[in-house]
């Protein structure tokens, strides 16, 4: 029974995502630029702040700021707000600025699981992370190169 009390409260997010995102983009709707801030400066606390993390904590300089600057213009455009990153950069070509690391399935799923502490942390409603967590796996995919 809690199967499909899941699966009714999932249908009944999506739709009601599928609605806001009729006229509204996923910036937009978690709260543009001041949420976008705050998703990323938890995400980094977190990351900085938690020891399970420090797998991926040492593949950053000790200064988080350019970092915390880099993720939050690509999660602008990525989220379907300002391009920042592409006009600062150019590009979105994430894989050249991570090849020097060796990121596993370890390295990925930890990414993941900090930024699910972010969004929770920011009070990102549940629907919207639904829609945005594949796509977010997808990204850390893309940039593993390595086996655990």
């Amino acid at each position: 029974m809690g199967d499909t009390m899941t699966d009714v409260a999932m249908q009944q997010r999506r739709e009601q995502l599928i609605a806001e995102l009729a006229d509204h983009t996923m910036y937009e709707l978690i709260g543009g630029e001041p949420a976008l801030r705050t998703i990323v400066d938890h995400f980094y606390d977190v990351m900085d702040g938690d020891p399970r993390f420090v797998p991926i904590r040492v593949m950053h300089a000790d200064d988080l700021g350019e970092m915390r600057v880099g993720l939050f213009e690509f999660l602008s455009g990525w989220l379907g707000g300002p391009p920042l990153f592409v006009q600062r950069t150019g590009s979105v070509c994430l894989t050249h600025a991570h090849m020097p690391f060796t990121i596993g399935t370890e390295a990925r799923d930890l990414w993941l699981q900090c930024m699910g502490r972010a969004m929770n942390l920011a009070a990102v409603p549940l629907r919207y992370q639904e829609a945005v967590f594949p796509a977010l796996f997808n990204i850390a995919e893309s940039l593993r190169n390595a086996d655990d």
